[in-house]
């Protein structure tokens, strides 16, 4: 049974880690174009975005890969598949958000409409030293 199920692990994460990261892409590269107002930036953000996205979401995947319970009968098979698919969906969840924020935090910056001192202060500086 521990072979069947990490089969099947491997290749659920893998097609919620391509859907996922082909819908962020596509659908992200909107909003990185306004955040940043130029194309070509933005499309090379994305791009980043993606083989990063890839390796971190992989490298989790590998991480929690080893059970270790054994698993008895399909009811296990399918309760370890969901603990570990949930885990890596929630992972997926809590990356996006987090690049959604800071992201709109730039954006708000940029538009000089940002009101938090300090990450004001923290754009500020990168800006000053070229790196925004």
């Amino acid at each position: 049974m521990m072979l069947i199920t990490y089969i099947l692990y491997l290749h659920a994460s893998a097609w919620l880690t391509f859907w996922v990261g082909h819908s962020l892409h596509k659908n992200g590269r909107y909003f990185l174009v306004e955040a940043f107002a130029d194309e070509r930036i933005a499309d090379a953000i994305n791009k980043l975005l993606l083989v990063g996205f890839y390796l971190v979401n992989f490298a989790y995947v590998l991480f929690v890969l080893k059970e270790k319970q054994d698993i008895v009968g399909m009811a296990g098979v399918i309760e370890v598949l969901s603990t570990k698919v949930g885990l890596i969906a929630f992972t997926l969840a809590v990356m996006h958000f987090f690049n959604l924020f800071l992201f709109a935090t730039f954006r708000q910056y940029r538009m000089g409409a940002l009101k938090h001192k300090l990450l004001n202060t923290i754009f500020e500086k990168l800006s000053s030293k070229g790196i925004i």
